[in-house]
C-alpha cells in the first residue's frame, strides 16, 4: 500500500522503495544515476533515485548531515525523433520556489555539442521567485546560438497528477502539459502548450538522438536548499517514448509522391501536413494512435497540407496515396 505524509506542498512516499543505485532498469531502458556534480551546482545521490514495488520512479531532494542532495538520471541509450510522455504524481504546481523538475533530452551527456546546445526542456519551477510562472519549455539549438523558450502559469486544482508530453521531429518541437494521467492521443485537460518550428531547423533544433535526462534539483543561485526547508519527492509513474516511424504510430505511403511525417500533433482547425509539396493530387487517410481511421481528405497537386474539418486535437499518422 502506498502511504503519503504531507510535508509542505508535496506528498512524500513513506513505503520502502525496492531498487536504488548507480544504475537502474526502468520502463525498458537502463539509466545511469548521477552521483556527484549535477545541474545547478548540486550534488546527486543514488539514494535519491529509486523504483518502488509498483514500478514508479521516485526522485527526491533530501538532507544528510546538513547537506542537501538531489536526484538526476540519464538513459544509457540515446532517443531521437518521436513522442515522449511522462505521467507525474507530485504537486508540481505548488512546489517550493527553489525546486526544479526537469524532463529533457540532453546531447552533451553523450558528447553531442556543448552545454547550451542540443537540449529540449520541460521544466516545472519558479526559479527562486514565487511570483514567476511555474511552467517552462525551452529548446537549445543544434549548432547555432538561438535559444527559444516560453513560460506559463498552471494549476492542478489540488490534485498531484499531471502528464507532460514532448513531440520532437526534424522540423519542429511541441510540448504540452495536461491535468491528470493521460494516455497518448488523449487531448483533454491542456494546461499549457507550445510549438516551435524555426525556419532553419537544421541549425536551430537538435537533430541527433540524445540521452534522456530527468532531474529534481535546487535552482542555481537559490541558496542551496528548499526555501521552506522540507525534503521533496516527485514520482514518475510511467514514461513512454514512441520513436518516429515505429509500429505504434505508423505512416504508410504505398504510392506516395510526398513523404508524410511519421506522426504529428494536429491542433484546432484540423490542418494536417503532408511533409513536402505533393507532386500530384491524391487522398490522405488520417489514423489515430491505435491505427484506426479518424478521417479522410483529398489534396491537390502542389499542396503541402490539407484541411480535415472536425478532426479532434491529438496525435495522428497519415497514409497518403497519390494519383499516378
Amino acid at each position: 500500500m502506498k502511504i503519503h505524509r504531507w510535508f509542505g506542498s508535496l506528498a512524500m512516499c513513506m513505503n520502502p522503495c525496492l531498487v536504488s543505485g548507480a544504475s537502474l532498469d526502468w520502463m525498458g531502458h537502463t539509466w545511469t544515476v548521477t552521483t556527484g556534480d549535477m545541474a545547478g551546482n548540486n550534488t546527486g545521490s543514488a539514494s535519491d533515485v529509486a523504483v518502488d514495488s509498483s514500478g514508479y520512479l521516485h526522485l527526491r531532494i533530501s538532507q544528510t548531515a546538513g547537506k542537501w542532495y538531489c536526484a538526476e538520471l540519464f538513459s544509457d541509450d540515446p532517443m531521437g525523433f518521436g513522442t515522449y510522455q511522462w505521467q507525474i504524481d507530485g504537486a508540481i504546481d505548488r512546489m517550493d520556489r527553489n525546486i526544479v523538475l526537469g524532463l529533457f533530452p540532453y546531447g552533451p551527456q553523450a558528447g553531442i555539442g556543448v552545454d547550451g546546445t542540443n537540449e529540449i526542456d520541460i521544466e516545472y519551477s519558479r526559479w527562486g521567485n514565487a511570483s514567476w510562472p511555474d511552467g517552462n519549455y525551452t529548446v537549445y539549438p543544434n549548432s547555432g546560438t538561438q535559444v527559444r523558450d516560453t513560460t506559463f502559469e498552471f494549476g492542478l486544482g489540488g490534485s498531484t497528477l499531471a502528464t507532460a508530453t514532448l513531440f520532437w521531429s526534424q522540423s519542429s518541437v511541441k510540448e504540452w502539459t495536461q491535468s491528470g494521467l493521460r494516455a497518448l492521443g488523449d487531448s483533454g485537460g491542456i494546461l499549457g502548450q507550445w510549438v516551435y518550428a524555426p525556419t532553419d531547423p537544421a541549425t536551430d533544433l537538435p537533430q541527433r538522438a540524445m540521452p534522456l535526462g530527468m532531474n529534481l534539483w535546487l535552482c542555481d543561485g537559490c541558496g542551496g536548499a528548499p526555501g521552506d526547508g522540507n525534503r521533496v519527492e516527485v514520482v514518475i509513474r510511467k514514461f513512454v517514448q514512441v520513436p518516429a516511424g515505429s509500429s505504434a504510430i505508423r505512416t504508410e505511403s504505398p504510392r506516395s509522391a510526398a513523404a508524410a511525417p511519421s506522426f504529428q500533433f494536429v491542433d484546432e482547425g484540423g490542418v494536417v501536413h503532408l511533409g513536402s509539396e505533393a507532386e500530384s493530387e491524391g487522398t490522405m487517410t488520417v489514423l489515430d494512435v491505435t491505427g484506426r481511421v479518424a478521417a479522410t481528405s483529398t489534396f491537390a497537386k502542389g499542396a503541402r497540407s490539407a484541411m480535415v474539418p472536425g478532426l479532434p486535437r491529438g496525435l495522428y499518422s497519415v497514409r497518403i496515396e497519390t494519383t499516378p
